[in-house]
């Protein structure tokens, strides 16, 4: 009451007073909560002890196992269903750094740079990076609001230049017409397990890591739809890759309509195949990236078309809709875009065109 009592005094409106109150209220259980499942020998428990005194990675863990993940709503996330699977993804990209086991109380902004510095070096872009930095600092954020330790070391943390990390938006390069029917011509005799996926992603503009995820669950062939909710995940310079149960962004869970080409393909696969994931490899367990890749290649190969990589043909898809008149807003959707600035960022050598048509209709008309 004493502590509510000064806070009012210094002019503190009552919202934050109760905001501050509840954050003691939540740090103060997760120390006792905390302390139940710890030995003596193991941390000298105290309030200034609770968590911080441990790694970024246990307490991390510990958070996900025991529910107490406010500390990195609104900070790292958006909202608590999103921050689940997407919470286990940061924590997996975050073991092999040399944050991960630093006790939290000891970090520095020199510790703190150099990890933000070693994940532009390992090729992540500059979106993960930003969540990456904001697992580490969104605990220290909380620690210096409460006085648990004497200052914030994550302010002043500079993100790398755009010209020193892997660019995630670059340039929409689609394949022609003529490339398409060369592509598709190979793609229809289907000698390969990868050459269904590519088919898929060129009717629906599906990610690589969205069609790798998809399992029968999220077909509905009855409504000519399948809905995109996870995607696979791979770590940076590791072969390592794993289904996060979420999409790449809370944007990206969406519903596709299926053209009768992709409802054939679909229907196709689900009556010779019994596994739960739509698209599998030889060994009859999911289509991994490395396989996608290789099979994409082959397929270049056998068309007689460059290699651009496996986003080509969301880039393609999209293209083709720009082409066929679908609304731009229509085709954000349908891609998954968080808002329609970033469709037309990508696309905007295509609706340029539109523009410059409408201007000369208009000096026509003058």
């Amino acid at each position: 009451m004493k502590l509510y009592s000064n806070l009012r005094k210094e002019g503190i409106g009552m919202k934050k007073v109760f905001a501050f109150l509840l954050a003691v209220m939540l740090l103060t259980s997760v120390a006792c909560a905390w302390a139940e499942g710890t030995t003596e020998e193991a941390v000298e428990i105290t309030f200034q002890g609770i968590p911080w005194g441990s790694s970024i990675e246990e307490v991390t863990s510990w958070a996900k196992e025991n529910g107490f993940q406010s500390v990195y709503i609104g900070s790292t996330f958006s909202t608590a269903s999103f921050l689940d699977d997407r919470l286990i993804t940061s924590i997996k990209a975050l073991k092999g750094f040399e944050i991960a086991s630093m006790p939290i109380d000891a970090i520095t902004a020199v510790d703190i740079q150099r990890y933000v510095n070693d994940l532009a070096k390992r090729g992540y872009g500059l979106s993960t990076i930003k969540k990456q930095m904001r697992i580490v600092t969104a605990p220290l954020k909380q620690a210096a609001a409460l006085h648990l330790i004497p200052a914030n070391p994550a302010v002043g943390i500079r993100l790398p230049a755009r010209s020193n990390i892997r660019q995630t938006n670059q340039s929409a390069e689609a394949y022609s017409p003529d490339e398409q029917h060369a592509l598709n011509e190979v793609l229809a005799t289907m000698e390969r397990k990868g050459y269904a996926a590519i088919s898929l992603m060129l009717e629906t503009g599906l990610r690589a890591g969205e069609v790798l995820a998809l399992r029968w669950r999220d077909i509905q062939l009855s409504r000519r739809r399948l809905i995109v909710r996870a995607t696979v995940v791979r770590l940076a310079n590791k072969k390592q890759s794993y289904v996060q149960d979420c999409a790449k962004s809370e944007s990206s869970n969406r519903t596709i309509p299926l053209t009768p080409a992709a409802v054939s393909l679909l229907a196709g696969l689900q009556e010779r195949q019994q596994s739960e994931w739509v698209f599998v490899g030889d060994d009859g367990q999911r289509l991994s990236y490395e396989a996608l890749r290789y099979q994409t290649q082959c397929l270049c190969r056998e068309a007689n078309v460059e290699y651009r990589g496996e986003h080509v043909f969301r880039h393609t898809f999209a293209t083709n809709c720009y082409y066929k008149g679908i609304d731009i807003k229509i085709l954000s959707n349908l891609l998954g875009h968080a808002d329609v600035n970033i469709t037309y960022n990508i696309y905007v050598h295509l609706y340029g065109d539109g523009f410059e048509a409408m201007y000369d209709a208009l000096v026509r008309n003058t």
